[in-house]
């Protein structure tokens, strides 16, 4: 019986529970997990296919690999198969003692991500638990000691990011766990015939990423068409997955699965939820000293640590609160990239802060090839996004790896302390509230007249995309800025025959026992306008949908292909909370992060906080006119490409012709539709 890679040693051991198992350890190979935990033997699964979904998850470290199943025998109610995977990233405890899946004896644990105050949880357990004796240094021994001390409220003590399961094998019951703003993914998945009425039952398949449930036999690739819809509006599918029976757990949550039911769960935390002591005199003094303690927190670790700089105003402000914090004599190492284009190279601006700093820094020129590496990030990602940025954060990750195997971000700035331009658009609704409707029509009506740069970076773009909405409620108007394709142009894209409706959803989600409310942007939105002024529910709309769906996703994707653990101190629970009770006056007012401005003014050159906001992109509009052309039209032309089922082609092609002859700047549209075709073609084959 073959298990796992080539050379991998395979054995029989006995846990300390005494129960027997399948133990498979490799040291010398990759930090993800995957599992599959059934009540049902039709849903037995073999060490072949477990092996296979350990190699769909290698990428995400090179350390080590393990994997554990409990029994092969017939799976009974009474009997369940246990089967983990783990590849792993050392940052903490190198030593091959804290490798995954890790155990008790009663309990076993898979983990990815950090937690940072594992040696205060450490000092605290010691208290509780006198007698327990460590075997390992690190943070994975310090959660499963959590985990058999406070039960599910483990997740309540800790500071990190994190998505791990829990088998408990005396209980038989599988705990699941992600933290708090969804730094860390957690998949999971049901098979079609094992679920009913009370939805799911009798098997749980998990994973870090989406392309290890395609290896188990029994799961259903069916699509969803209406989350290709809210993909192709948003870039990113908020909630749920395109596969029908695939579906994310919501971060900040933790569930408790037994005898093939779940038992219970919790949401323990809320991004929008306010601080226990609120407000603050000093806002500003308050954001320095949370922003810089969430950075000396996550400087922890037993391996060479970095920062991405890019020379805006969130790197610069964790490069100078780590600067402020590394040890006598540590170098801070930062990193940056840029590309031939000005319009997309911030490289200058890095160089300046680092040499204001003090830092160690590296910047490198990229040369792209998105022809070779857009398919490799389509099939890596597991299912459809078009955050173009994403090819950036890939070679920057590729680039920083060279040199360390975590780096410092600043991803949140903008959603904690508004730094987008749309927040100050929204903002403008107090005025423009009080100007006549047929006036604000007559503005609305001039978006149309061509004028100008068609460049979506460009003054006029942003101009008629603010006057194009300009009539519209406040919530129309905010998710007009979020669209990529808006309704109009999402109907007249899909054949007539294919369109998604929602109303099939609601009924086949009925049949399963399932009534949930609208969890639409557009419902939430409207929500949050009833305790927020439209800057504030903005914001609180992004930390809980464009935060963990779209940003936090590039980001863990991107660098965990190169075997790079990234963190986002800005994504520090008590930072965020902090800032969720900031008022429209304390993040905008004399422009963009007046909090950030305020707090590290004196840390930093007063540039940072006075140029333009660039944004981390590439210019892939001019890729469409020119070296991405040809793919563009294969993959959106081929006979058997999603677009020539789905799609009328007569758009399609509109949508091409427009963009190639500078009528109309079409490029994150066509970006999204092309990185729509590339998942497609991993899924088709």
């Amino acid at each position: 019986m073959l298990f796992g890679r080539a050379g991998s040693n395979l054995r029989v051991s006995a846990c300390m529970s005494g129960v027997p198992a399948l133990y498979l350890y490799n040291p010398f190979r990759m930090c993800g997990f995957a599992g599959v935990v059934t009540w049902d033997d039709r849903y037995r699964v073999s060490p072949e296919t477990l092996a296979k979904m350990s190699a769909a998850v290698a990428h995400r470290g090179p350390d080590g690999e393990g994997s554990y199943i409990n029994h092969q025998e017939q799976v009974t109610s009474d009997r369940p198969q246990v089967a983990l995977a783990f590849r792993r990233l050392a940052i903490l405890d190198p030593d091959p003692r804290s490798n995954q899946p890790f155990t008790d004896g009663r309990f076993w644990l898979v983990f990815n991500g950090e937690i940072y105050n594992f040696r205060e949880l450490r000092k605290e357990l010691t208290s509780l638990r006198p007698d327990y004796p460590w075997r390992t240094t690190g943070d994975t021994e310090v959660l499963l000691c959590a985990f058999a001390v406070w039960g599910e409220k483990c997740v309540e003590h800790l500071n990190g990011m994190f998505a791990f399961v829990v088998w408990d094998e005396r209980e038989k019951s599988l705990f699941l766990a992600r933290d708090r703003m969804g730094q860390k993914p957690l998949y999971f998945a049901t098979p079609r015939e094992g679920c009913g009425r009370g939805f799911p039952t009798s098997t749980i398949a998990f994973a870090s990423e989406p392309n290890p449930f395609r290896l188990i036999p029994w799961f259903d690739e069916s699509i969803q068409l209406d989350a290709i819809s809210d993909y192709l509006r948003w870039g990113y599918v908020p909630s749920g997955c395109v596969f029908q029976w695939l579906f994310r757990f919501n971060p900040g949550g933790w569930w408790t699965f037994q005898q093939g039911d779940w038992k219970s769960g919790e949401i323990y935390f809320h991004p929008n939820s306010l601080p226990p002591t609120h407000p603050f005199d000093d806002p500003a003094g308050r954001t320095r000293s949370l922003v810089c303690g969430a950075v000396k927190q996550q400087l922890v670790a037993d391996v060479p640590l970095g920062c991405f700089l890019s020379g805006g105003m969130d790197s610069s402000v964790i490069a100078a609160a780590m600067k402020a914090n590394a040890a006598p004599g540590q170098n801070v190492h930062t990193f940056s990239i840029g590309f031939n284009d000005p319009r997309y190279d911030e490289t200058s601006y890095a160089a300046a802060v680092a040499s204001y700093l003090g830092t160690e820094h590296k910047q490198f020129t990229v040369h792209p090839r998105a022809a070779a590496d857009l398919p490799h990030l389509a099939a890596m990602f597991g299912e459809p996004f078009a955050d173009s940025s994403a090819l950036p954060t890939y070679y920057l990750s590729q680039k920083a790896r060279e040199h360390v195997k975590v780096a410092l971000s600043g991803d949140g700035g903008d959603e904690l302390f508004g730094g987008y331009d749309r927040y100050r658009a929204v903002s403008l609704e107090r005025q423009f509230s009080k100007v006549p409707t047929f006036f604000r029509r007559i503005l609305a009506g001039a978006s149309a007249i061509p004028f100008g740069s068609t460049h979506p970076k460009s003054m006029t773009s942003r101009i008629r995309r603010f006057l194009r909405s300009i009539d519209r409620p406040v919530g129309a108007r905010y998710l007009g800025y979020l669209h990529l394709f808006d309704e109009h142009q999402l109907n007249r894209l899909w054949l007539n025959d294919r369109q998604p409706s929602k109303d099939k959803k609601t009924a086949w989600l009925a049949s399963l026992g399932i009534h949930p409310k609208d969890d639409s942007l557009e419902a939430q939105f409207e929500e949050l306008l009833a305790d927020h002024d439209p800057v504030e529910a903005a914001l609180a709309l992004d930390r809980v949908t464009y935060l963990p769906g779209d940003l936090l996703t590039k980001v863990d994707r991107c660098s965990m292909m190169h075997g790079l653990e990234v963190r986002s101190p800005f994504m520090d629970h008590e930072l965020v909370q902090f800032a969720a009770g900031l008022t429209t006056d304390q993040l905008l007012k004399g422009g963009p992060k007046r909090m950030l401005r305020e707090a590290f003014a004196a840390d930093l050159p007063a540039w940072v906080f006075k140029r333009k906001k660039m944004g981390f992109a590439v210019p892939i509009g001019q890729w469409f006119r020119g070296e991405l052309r040809p793919m563009l039209r294969d993959s959106l032309f081929a006979a058997d490409s999603f677009a020539s089922g789905n799609f009328n082609k007569t758009v399609v092609q509109r949508l091409v012709d427009e963009h190639e002859q500078q009528r109309v700047d079409h490029s994150q549209r066509l970006y999204a539709l092309l990185m729509l075709e590339l998942w497609w073609n991993t899924v088709k084959k």
